[in-house]
Order: structure tokens, then C-alpha cells, then sequence
């Protein structure tokens, strides 16, 4: 029998760890109150204002690129502006619409690693099991190529990430990046392709990791690459339009949007990640239903 965290009896308690994640938020001047229908700053300050409210709280907030629409200073001074007010660690990952050296210096307290790409690898702790805090290590992979949409896992990068990956194997890692390291089926945004993905798979195949995290697909969608569950979080902003038409052109839809939460639960030697979606702006609130208490769930 496999027990729940909150059901095992004999090994203590077990709490979860929380790592609230964003992406392509795609901020803009402070003068622009709508972009392509939406306000993205406003949206931006919902979700930052939602995370604040969930209980328990999060641990940290991941956010997986295209943070500003134009890779301007001015946008990422609102972009800071806007998420000063967590009180949880912000761990930003460059996007295809970001800068990398804007974003290092509007985040210097980031782990950046001293290369040309915008990489980082940090720690976070939170929840507890059987006394000790839960950790979780978080490598963020700078998948961007300057001035292009698509994706690049050169051999700099090769040769960083074998190294972080080879160290700390006892530690739970995930490994998060702006694009998606898989095939969508949504033909105008796969044909941009990613350059070195079959380098990318051998890596993860000798060392596997507890999920890849990642956005730009501004939809969330759930795949696997080298046998490890990777998904893409919804945007704040428009979502992609789901066309899985062959040869499918460009197409955006004012779907609901928010962010996602996962959690890592399991003892110390089988964490586990359960991720969930938080919608927000919706107009709906939660309520209890009035069910018969003697009626089947279900």
C-alpha cells in the first residue's frame, strides 16, 4: 500500500515544500495600459496578489522568461516594482523576449553564472520531513538565443549543466528553462525550433532530474523528455490557441490565465511533485455544495 504524506504513521510528520511558478508575463511601460487586449501589468500584480493570499504559503516563485515584452529598463523597473512585495525568494529565468544582462542587473542577488548565458542553480528550503527542512535544488538553464525565438543548448551550457547535475545527485532537483524541451504540435511555435535538444536529452538521460519546468507556450501542457515529466505553465497574459492542425498559423485567445504550484511532498529518498493550476481573475469563487453527506463522492 502507498500511503499519503499526510497518512504515513510511522515516520513523523511530513510537510510539503511550495514553489509557486510564473511565466511570460511580458511586461510593458507603465504607460501602456493594454497590449494585444490585455493589461499585462495588471495582470501581473493579480497573480503576485493571489501567491501573497495561498495558504500555505509558497516557498518561492519561478519565473520562466519572456518577463517583459520589449527588453527595455524601463520595463524591467515595473517588472521589479511589481514583485517587490513577495516575501519569498524570485528566481527569474531569461526568455526570448528578455536581456540577459538587464535582467542580471536588475536581479543582482541571483546566483548568475559567469558565462555568456544567463544560468543559475539555488537552493530552497521549506516544508519538513520528520524534522528536517525539505530541499529543493532548482537549475535554471538559459535555453535563449539573443534576438531569435527559438532555443540553443550549446556546449558551453552542456559542459555547466553536467557539472551542476553531477554534483549534489543526492539532493531533489528540478531543472527549469524558458522553452520547452518537446514537440507541442502547435506547428507555429515548434518551428522555432530548439538547436542541441538531442544533447539536452542525453544529459537528462545519465542525469535525470524530478521534473523540467518551462513557459513560452503561453498554455500549459504536460509532456515527457528522456522519461522525466515536463510541463509548461500558462502565461498571465493571452494564451496560445490550441490548433493542432498541421501547419497551423499564428493564433492567441483571451483564455483564463494564472499561474501553477507545485508541490514536492514524499519522503527524502521518493520526493514526489504534484503541480496544480491556480486560475485567477476568473469571477468565481470557491463554495461548498450541498450534497447529501450519505451520497457517493463522485
Amino acid at each position: 500500500m502507498l500511503w499519503e504524506d499526510e497518512d504515513v504513521p510511522t515516520v513523523g510528520v511530513r510537510t510539503p515544500l511550495l514553489l509557486a511558478q510564473l511565466t511570460d508575463t511580458h511586461i510593458v511601460p507603465p504607460d501602456t495600459t493594454e497590449e494585444l487586449f490585455v493589461d499585462n501589468n495588471g495582470r501581473l500584480a493579480a497573480a503576485v496578489a493571489s501567491i501573497e493570499r495561498e495558504h500555505p504559503g509558497m516557498d518561492a516563485v519561478l519565473a520562466t522568461g519572456d518577463l517583459v515584452n520589449d527588453a527595455s529598463p524601463v520595463e524591467y523597473a515595473v517588472l521589479s516594482q511589481l514583485v517587490a512585495s513577495l516575501n519569498v525568494p524570485f528566481l527569474p529565468i531569461p526568455g526570448n523576449h528578455d536581456d540577459r544582462d538587464l535582467m542580471r542587473s536588475t536581479f543582482p542577488d541571483m546566483p548568475w553564472v559567469d558565462a555568456e548565458h544567463a544560468s543559475w542553480v539555488t537552493t530552497v528550503r521549506g516544508g519538513t520531513v520528520d524534522g528536517e527542512a525539505r530541499t529543493l535544488r532548482i537549475v535554471g538553464l538559459d535555453s535563449t538565443i539573443p534576438g531569435q525565438p527559438g532555443a540553443e543548448f550549446d556546449g558551453d551550457r552542456e559542459h555547466w549543466l553536467r557539472t551542476v547535475l553531477a554534483s549534489d545527485r543526492d539532493v531533489p532537483t528540478v531543472l527549469a528553462m524558458h522553452h520547452p524541451p518537446f514537440s507541442t504540435g502547435i506547428a507555429w511555435m515548434d518551428e522555432a525550433g530548439f538547436v542541441g535538444l538531442d544533447q539536452l536529452i542525453g544529459v537528462l538521460h545519465e542525469f535525470p532530474v524530478l521534473r523540467v519546468m518551462s513557459g513560452h507556450l503561453h498554455r500549459p501542457i504536460t509532456s515527457s523528455v528522456a522519461g522525466i515529466t515536463a510541463q509548461v505553465c500558462l502565461s498571465t497574459v493571452q494564451q496560445i490557441d490550441l490548433d493542432l492542425a498541421p501547419g497551423a498559423g499564428m493564433s492567441l485567445i483571451l483564455d483564463p490565465v494564472g499561474y501553477q504550484i507545485h508541490r514536492v511532498g514524499g519522503p527524502h529518498d521518493r520526493p514526489n511533485i504534484a503541480s496544480h493550476t491556480r486560475f485567477i481573475e476568473t469571477g468565481e469563487a470557491a463554495f461548498v455544495p450541498g450534497w447529501d453527506d450519505a451520497a457517493p463522492a463522485g
